[in-house]
């Protein structure tokens, strides 16, 4: 009899064991699933155009490509655009026909044919190859189409924006001119303002590591001298492209998708009294 319960109790734990190996299966096969998961080393990374089909950009233009969760972004020389893209292992890229602003820019002369001619190279694209710190995109015929260099990144916590003013030192290493004075706050983790001579402006904003962008409102309580109101004028139309920031304590300075720097010195603390 005690052989037989043996017998019996050898059979019951074959089945409880058969009845465990697909379970067993799953939890072995998840972690190799995950890691197999294709990750793009594209992802969150940006790029300036410096060759279109071969040959050097219109003098005086910038193109910049960013990728970020899923989406394409940056200014194609006169129109910022936006768009999704996917890639598949090893190199395979497929990037959506961007949509865009509707900017007629007629300086530098070429710049729309140009920027026609890389919404185009974008759209068919096929495989792309990173090599150092250029990025290589090819079409379905493995035609060189665009070659960029990468953009430096920098660690950045959003957070230390918050609570911050600063006030324009120079813009395109063009300082600010006396008698006009433009200034930008951080009022919390998505709302930032400030004022550009006698231009109000408010920011609603997102920023993730040093990335930042935002939609702006503007309004206008007065006259100034035309030098002084082109100068602040400029300076509005482009913070509104900014994308970028590097923050090192008594200095920020933004990036724009054109290409722009934008460079600001802290605005003290009056204090109390």
């Amino acid at each position: 009899m005690r052989c037989s319960g043996c017998a019996c109790n050898r059979r019951s734990k074959m089945k409880t064991l058969i009845r465990l190996i697909p379970v067993l299966l799953v939890l072995l096969l998840i972690p190799g699933a995950i890691a197999c998961k294709h990750s793009s080393p594209l992802e969150g990374t940006g790029w300036s155009l410096i060759e279109i089909n071969g040959g050097e950009l219109v003098d005086g233009t910038y193109i910049s490509l960013s990728f970020y969760r899923g989406t394409v972004e940056g200014n194609g020389g006169c129109n910022r655009y936006y768009g999704e893209y996917s890639t598949e292992a090893p190199n395979i890229l497929n990037i959506q026909e961007p949509g865009h602003t509707e900017e007629g820019c007629v300086e530098p002369e070429g710049v729309l044919e140009q920027e026609r001619a890389y919404f185009r190279a974008l759209s068919n694209a096929a495989t792309y190859e990173i090599i150092n710190d250029n990025l290589v995109i090819y079409g379905q015929d493995n035609q060189k189409l665009l070659v960029f260099k990468k953009i430096r990144r920098f660690q950045m916590d959003p957070a230390d924006l918050i609570g911050t003013a600063w006030q324009l030192e120079s813009m395109n290493d063009t300082a600010v001119p006396d008698g006009l004075s433009i200034t930008l706050a951080f009022d919390t983790d998505s709302e930032a303002s400030g004022r550009s001579g006698v231009f109000d402006y408010w920011l609603d904003y997102t920023a993730s590591g040093d990335r930042i962008s935002w939609g702006m409102r503007t309004k206008r309580d007065g006259e100034l001298p035309r030098e002084l109101e082109m100068y602040a004028l400029d300076y509005t139309d482009t913070i509104g492209s900014a994308n970028q920031y590097n923050l090192l304590g008594d200095r920020l300075e933004i990036y724009t998708s054109k290409g722009d720097t934008l460079v600001y010195e802290p605005i003290e603390s009056s204090g109390g009294g």
